[in-house]
């Protein structure tokens, strides 16, 4: 009895990717290596992998993105039972942000000095006078 080999050539077939397969992309980012220890450090400390963190960093920015240009008011309010002072912004459109309830009154004191000469060097620059607002250099050019 003789037997015969057969050899059977297999058609190759193109295999998907693991994204094309699930319908997913992959997202990476180059880090300097001090960034990549802080960010794999803090990734430990809350028990996630890089990647779980940064699909959830991205996945927040999607679901609340911050807008890039916000308009609103700073208040600072005195507490005379703490001396001290609380920094407060309210957006125009109503939202009310506490960025600081605790900031020591020489802090406040040494940062309206540093505010005030900043301003007076730009309203010395822009040439401003009384009320005035900046305008475009175009109209200057025009004869105004």
């Amino acid at each position: 009895m003789n037997k015969k080999i057969i050899r059977t050539m297999k058609i190759p077939v193109e295999k998907k990717k693991w994204d094309e397969s699930y319908n997913v992309k992959t997202v990476s980012a180059k880090l300097s290596h001090l960034d990549f220890v802080k960010f794999k450090t803090h990734c430990d400390q809350k028990g996630l992998t890089p990647s779980k963190e940064i699909k959830k960093l991205i996945e927040n920015e999607i679901k609340s993105p911050i807008p890039i240009n916000l308009a609103g008011r700073n208040f600072f309010v005195y507490n005379k039972y703490k001396d001290n002072f609380s920094w407060k912004v309210v957006l125009d459109n109503g939202l009310r942000i506490d960025i600081e309830d605790d900031l020591p009154a020489e802090y406040v004191s040494q940062l309206f000095d540093s505010l005030k000469q900043a301003v007076d060097e730009r309203n010395t620059y822009i040439k401003k006078e009384k009320d005035g607002v900046a305008i475009s250099s175009k109209l200057v050019r025009k004869g105004l």
